[in-house]
């Protein structure tokens, strides 16, 4: 068994992995965490008992706190307890450290009694944070992850051998050929027994607000406050903010400039880019000209970092690598920078009503809309977070989102739909109460204009454009993106992406 020993107190990100059930699952969750080295490179741990191990890779933020933490268990975390300090003074607990506050919280309940899935689950229901994590004890694996899904977890179970084995990991490259493997769902407490296969499951879930907050000056006044806290508790001394100029990213820099003068945005595009205009202006306006730093992309480089962007994200659809991409080089450049956490507006669209679909919902009664957006915000995980997080972590830079903060969320669903999406004679005003909630920190040319998606906005999906057709897939035949990235996963020798 290892045991780390611990110096200082901190904040650490990290990926995650283990397995149980097999002969040689320590030597296996080694091989895992050097497939995840770029989501920790600072330091490695593993802990194992009999017939299963797991570990974790380190990314310092604020301090250094070895994992995996071991007691009458052993527990690793990747993610942030926000209101760790909250709960570490009504437990009486000193500590600088989340995951050591998390990991009392866990034993102590287990101290008296309860089952590990009942302890965990029972700890996490008062948590704000994004999360992923694995908790062992005796015989017991118990897995569990946030109830957005802002961080990931993957996970794969074969049952029907003669002893049941399970591996589990921060990203699917980590696992081995021929393992299933499956999206660990956003929410749920899973504990394995690794001697009889059997399973225990809870549920955390986004609940459905028990208020409606209809008047426009209470909704715009708790949201802000919300916002201002959720993105105060994210904010770190090597933080920065991911920068387009747009309604989400703005607000966020202007609550973070009144938290920290010295905070940096980023942006990158093109030459010329719609993006690098509107986010330089954005910054002259707002009065931080001087946070703003921008990358201009050239097509060469966009070309260069394809394969990369592939690798990361495990996937060759056209969608996620034109969005993909960008984010990349932001994280990049923040890199390079000095930076190790970004904060982004994402989430905010999904929340407060930011696509145009959304329009046609409100059309069909608000009722409707309200369950659009619950919807979304159900399904963010697989069509937004896990590809952020994995370009991100692939420059060993952390995401945040204060949109999808805890208290946030209960906020934004508890504001009246209308609020969200208004309709003023025959236009229509997206994120309306978002924009109002911005309204005394933001100059009204900022307050309403729109954004273009990110592929565009950059110039991105016009290089993919091109690559692919110089490559020789012709437009007219279709999906002669998507033929491009294939061709280059498969000569660079990405097999694992068509498992």
């Amino acid at each position: 068994m290892y045991t780390p020993k611990i110096t200082k107190k901190g904040v650490n990100m990290c990926g995650i992995a283990g397995a149980a059930g097999t002969p040689d699952t320590n030597e296996e969750t080694k091989r895992m965490l050097a497939a995840l080295e770029h989501r920790g490179p600072d330091a490695c741990g593993t802990y194992e008992a009999k017939g299963l191990s797991i570990g974790n890779t380190l990314l310092k933020i604020t301090g250094d706190m070895p994992q995996p933490l071991v007691g009458k268990g052993a527990l690793v975390l990747n993610g942030e307890i926000f209101n760790f300090r909250e709960l570490a003074a009504e437990q009486g607990i000193k500590t600088d450290s989340d995951t050591e506050l998390l990991f009392a919280l866990i034993e102590t309940k287990i101290k008296e009694g309860e089952t590990p899935t009942n302890a965990i689950f029972s700890v996490l229901s008062r948590v704000n944070g994004d999360y992923a994590l694995a908790y062992a004890l005796d015989n017991e694996l118990v897995l569990a992850r946030d109830p957005v899904g802002v961080k990931p977890l993957f996970y794969s179970l074969e049952k029907g051998a003669e002893k049941p084995k399970i591996a589990f990991a921060s990203e699917k490259k980590a696992f081995f050929q021929g393992n299933q493997i499956k999206l660990f769902p956003p929410g749920r407490v899973m504990a394995f027994n690794i001697r009889n296969g059997g399973l225990e499951e809870k549920s955390l879930t986004i609940e459905p607000p028990q208020e409606r907050i209809s008047e426009e000056h209470e909704a715009a006044s708790r949201l802000r406050t919300a916002l201002e806290k959720a993105v105060e508790i994210r904010l770190t001394k090597t933080a920065g903010i991911a920068f387009s100029g747009g309604i989400d990213s703005t607000f966020l820099a202007a609550l973070a400039k009144n938290i920290d003068p010295s905070i940096s945005l980023y942006a990158v595009g093109l030459p010329n880019s719609h993006d690098l205009a509107q986010a330089q202006l954005a910054a002259e306006i707002a009065g931080m000209s001087d946070s703003l730093k921008t990358h201009l992309l050239s097509p060469e480089e966009i070309k260069a970092a394809i394969p990369d962007v592939i690798y990361s994200t495990e996937s060759t659809d056209p969608m996620k690598i034109a969005i993909g991409l960008p984010l990349y080089f932001v994280a990049k450049t923040a890199k390079e920078d000095g930076k190790r956490v970004l904060l982004t507006g994402q989430g905010a669209d999904e929340l407060f009503g930011g696509y145009s679909r959304h329009e046609g919902f409100l059309e069909q009664g608000p009722e409707v809309l309200d369950r659009a957006i619950y919807s979304d915000l159900k399904n963010i995980s697989t069509i937004n977070l896990e590809r952020d997080d994995i370009v991100t972590m692939a420059n060993s830079v952390e995401l945040r989102v204060p949109f999808l903060d805890k208290e946030v969320i209960k906020t934004g669903l508890a504001i009246s739909p209308e609020l969200k999406v208004l309709k003023r004679d025959s236009l229509y005003i997206r994120k309306y109460i978002l924009r109002k909630a911005a309204d005394s920190l933001l100059p009204s040319e900022l307050l309403w204009k729109e954004k273009k998606a990110i592929q565009y906005g950059t110039g991105v999906q016009k290089i993919l454009d091109r690559l692919a057709r110089e490559a020789g897939f012709s437009k007219k035949e279709g999906n002669h993106i998507e033929k491009y990235l294939k061709q280059v996963a498969e000569d660079e020798g990405f097999d694992f992406i068509f498992r």
